[in-house]
C-alpha cells in the first residue's frame, strides 16, 4: 500500500500540472483571423481559461505601435464564445493587431495575438459605371462673308479760275483811244491807273481793319471795366 501511494501521489502531480497546461493551452482568439477585413461593430471571439484564472482583457493597437487600447474583458473565464465587442468606427482605417491577455491570481498573464487585421470603415463601395452618353459632334457656324471695304473718294469741286485782264487786249483798247498810237504808252497808263486803283482798295481794306480792331479793343476794355466797376460795387465790402 505504501508503495502505491508512493507512486500515485506524484503521477496525480503530474496529470494536474499536465491538466493546467491543457487548459492554458486552450486560451486564445478563433475570430477574427490574421488579415481579415473589418467594418462596423465586431465579435472577438475565442477562449479565456486558466486553472488560476483571475480574469481576461482584450485590446488592439495600430499594427507595429504599442499605443493599446481597451476593447473589453471580464471576470469570468469564457469557452468558444464572446470575448468582446469592438466597434471598429471608433478607430481610423488601417492594419490593427488584437491582443488577449489571461491574467491569474498572482498577476502574471498569457497573451494571445491576431495581427494584420484591416479596419476599413470608409472604403468605397463599389457603384455601377453609368453608361456613356455619346458626345454631339459639334457643327461648326459658318462665318459671314467679309465685307470687302469702299473706299470713297470725295467729289472736290474743282476751281474756277478768275477771269484776268488781258494785257494785249487793254493795250488795244487803249490805241484805239488814242487814235491808233503805235509806240504803246496808251497801255502802260492804263496799267498805272489799274495798280494805283489796287492800291486804294487795299489801303481802304487796311484801314477798314485797323478801325475794326480798335473798336474791338474799345468793346473789350469797356466791358472789362464795366464788370470791374460792377464787381466793386456790389460784391466788395
Amino acid at each position: 500500500m505504501r508503495f502505491q501511494r508512493f507512486f500515485i501521489l506524484p503521477l496525480l502531480a503530474i496529470l494536474l500540472t499536465l491538466g493546467v497546461q491543457t487548459v492554458s493551452a486552450q486560451s486564445g482568439i478563433t475570430y477574427p483571423p490574421e488579415t481579415e477585413v473589418l467594418r462596423g461593430s465586431v465579435q472577438i471571439q475565442g477562449t479565456a481559461v486558466h486553472q488560476d484564472f483571475w480574469k481576461y482583457e482584450v485590446a488592439a493597437a495600430p499594427q507595429g505601435t504599442q499605443n493599446w487600447f481597451n476593447i473589453g474583458g471580464a471576470e469570468a473565464p469564457v469557452q468558444n464564445g464572446v470575448l468582446a465587442v469592438w466597434d471598429t468606427r471608433t478607430v481610423p482605417d488601417g492594419p490593427y493587431t488584437i491582443r488577449l491577455r489571461v491574467v491569474r491570481r498572482d498577476g502574471n498573464y498569457d497573451e494571445y495575438f491576431v495581427q494584420k487585421v484591416v479596419v476599413a470603415n470608409t472604403a468605397p463601395v463599389d457603384t455601377p459605371t453609368p453608361e456613356t452618353t455619346p458626345t454631339p459632334t459639334a457643327t461648326p457656324t459658318p462665318k459671314p462673308p467679309t465685307a470687302t471695304p469702299v473706299q470713297l473718294t470725295p467729289d472736290i469741286p474743282t476751281p474756277t479760275p478768275a477771269p484776268t485782264a488781258t494785257p494785249e487786249a487793254g493795250a488795244a483798247a487803249a490805241g484805239e483811244e488814242d487814235g491808233g498810237n503805235d509806240d504803246g504808252v496808251g497801255g502802260k497808263t492804263s496799267q498805272i491807273v489799274d495798280l494805283l486803283s489796287q492800291m486804294k482798295d487795299a489801303f481802304m481794306k487796311g484801314a477798314l481793319y485797323v478801325i475794326l480792331a480798335f473798336v474791338a479793343v474799345g468793346v473789350f476794355f469797356g466791358v472789362k471795366n464795366l464788370l470791374t466797376w460792377i464787381y466793386v460795387r456790389f460784391f466788395v465790402k
